[in-house]
């Protein structure tokens, strides 16, 4: 956890380069890393052009490289996820998790703060941004002492046990909470009204977000799904709060020998005759209880990558990964019963993610009943405003915009879907205002730039359209929008 994230080229494990080429899935662009002053370089390169590459420079690393890495690269004090990622596994890049299908390169993933919070330490977001950052962004690489024991300063100044925080001495569910932090995303996981802006160690995780899974009747793997696949083991049913993540883990350390580590935990509660199947095939891995109960296995959510399955079966079986039903209903992972806020809002976050009508309208009906006992909550009005927009009830859309406006100045969906309104009544400057402002929160909305070209046209600002068009092809070089409003003021 210490090695999680920090200035690309600076971690203990470096990465190697001898399968650091690749093309996408369309043989449109070819994609190369090398090591660079300080950093590594990302090169894009088209076959027909291969005289105009794209350049970027990956200025951080996030994960430790036990399994992955992920980089950021960084525009103008803001931060964006890189196409490309390192898997340890197999020593080679390739893209990262969500980014197979693109026949362009996609640079416009913004990095938000949630996404810093498990791999770093002093996160410094700027605020009413949605992804700018200090230089440097975190203070710290890695996951720091505090972010599992408290602060600190009143241990550092007295050298006493009482004054820092122990997990494994907290009551069961705000001892699980230190892991699940991030340990336990589930399918969405929503901030719950009230919580601070980071969750602390002591404080239960269920105060802070509730957790969120579609109820699909069979199990799934996921890259942060750990926490919810020991729930389902029989290990954990019948041991209960007994067995936590630190029955087995030691935070602060690597096994030199995994299997023989793990092995002796599982001895402290099964006897080693309850193991008594023999066979030649099982006498390889005599001495490794993880290897049949724990098996490594590829993740649902992420290509080139497995990790180790916490159900602890009993006996080796093949997960279901079956297609999940439209109409999957969600479950909390954390919590006996999600209130309808958390509810509704999850709903529509999985609503917008995958374009689903179903969970649209179980958002609608929820979210419109929440609104009244909470007419200020940001979440509710974000998600709301979008759900009546996609309604075409636009009167009601651009009330809970405006509200919206002014409860969270820092939510450019507001000025995006508010200068477009302002467009629709010919009111070019207000919409340029309200472009202006959304872009300075999230300089890469692409079809919010093409919108903002369009009216300085309109107002014959033709080096100011040219401007904003040039941005949105340095987020997606193949942005249609873009080229061809470029192409008619040339």
């Amino acid at each position: 956890m210490a090695a999680s994230s920090g200035p690309a080229g600076a971690s203990s494990k470096p990465e190697a380069f001898g399968n650091s080429r690749f093309s996408d899935l369309h043989s449109k662009y070819a994609y190369s890393i090398s090591p660079a002053r300080d950093s590594y370089l990302l090169t894009i390169t088209k076959p027909e052009s291969p005289d105009s590459p794209i350049r970027r420079r990956l200025a951080y690393f996030v994960g430790s490289g036990a399994v992955a890495r992920s980089y950021l690269i960084e525009v103008d004090g803001f931060l964006y996820e890189a196409p490309v990622s390192y898997y340890a596994a197999s020593q080679k890049w390739a893209f990262a998790p969500g980014y197979e299908g693109y026949s362009y390169p996609f640079l416009a993933r913004a990095v938000a703060p949630g996404c810093l919070a498990c791999h770093a330490s002093g996160v410094r977001p700027i605020t009413d941004t949605q992804n700018g950052y200090e230089r440097p962004p975190f203070l710290e690489g890695g996951i720091s002492c505090e972010r599992c024991h408290g602060p600190g300063l009143a241990h550092v100044r007295s050298a006493k046990a009482a004054d820092i925080i122990n997990p494994a001495k907290l009551e069961p569910a705000r001892r699980d909470s230190v892991c699940d932090q991030c340990h336990l995303s589930g399918d969405v996981r929503i901030q719950r009204s009230g919580a601070t802006s980071e969750f602390h160690a002591g404080e239960k995780f269920s105060d802070w977000a509730a957790v969120f899974a579609r109820d699909t009747g069979s199990s799934q793997m996921t890259v942060t799904s750990h926490a919810a696949n020991l729930a389902e083991s029989a290990c954990k049913r019948a041991s209960g709060d007994r067995l936590w993540c630190g029955s087995c883990h030691d935070a602060h350390s690597t096994p030199s020998n995994t299997a023989q580590w793990f092995r002796t935990k599982c001895l402290a509660c099964h006897a080693q005759s309850a193991c008594a199947e023999k066979s030649a095939a099982r006498a390889a891995v005599a001495d490794s209880c993880i290897t049949c109960h724990m098996p490594r296995r590829s993740v649902t959510d992420a290509q080139h990558i497995v990790y180790t399955d916490h159900s602890i079966r009993r006996r080796p079986a093949v997960l279901q990964n079956k297609a999940i039903p439209a109409d999957a209903p969600l479950i909390t992972l954390n919590m006996d019963r999600a209130d309808a806020r958390d509810l509704g809002l999850a709903y529509a976050v999985l609503g917008a993610r995958e374009q689903s009508p179903t969970y649209r309208e179980r958002a609608f009906n929820l979210l419109r009943g929440v609104l009244q006992n909470k007419p200020d909550d940001a979440q509710v009005l974000s998600y709301l405003a979008d759900l009546y927009r996609s309604r075409s009830q636009d009167a009601q859309a651009v009330r809970l915009y405006r509200r919206l406006l002014r409860v969270n100045p820092g939510d450019s969906s507001a000025g995006a879907a508010l200068g477009a309104y302002a467009m629709e009544r010919r009111d070019y400057d207000e919409a340029i205002r309200l472009w202006t402002e959304a872009l300075r929160i999230s300089p890469a909305l692409l079809l919010v730039r093409a919108n903002l070209a369009v009216v300085l046209i309109r107002k014959r600002r033709h080096d100011d359209a040219r401007a904003v068009l040039e941005k949105a092809l340095e987020f997606n070089p193949e942005f249609p929008a873009a080229r061809r409003l470029l192409a008619e003021i040339q």
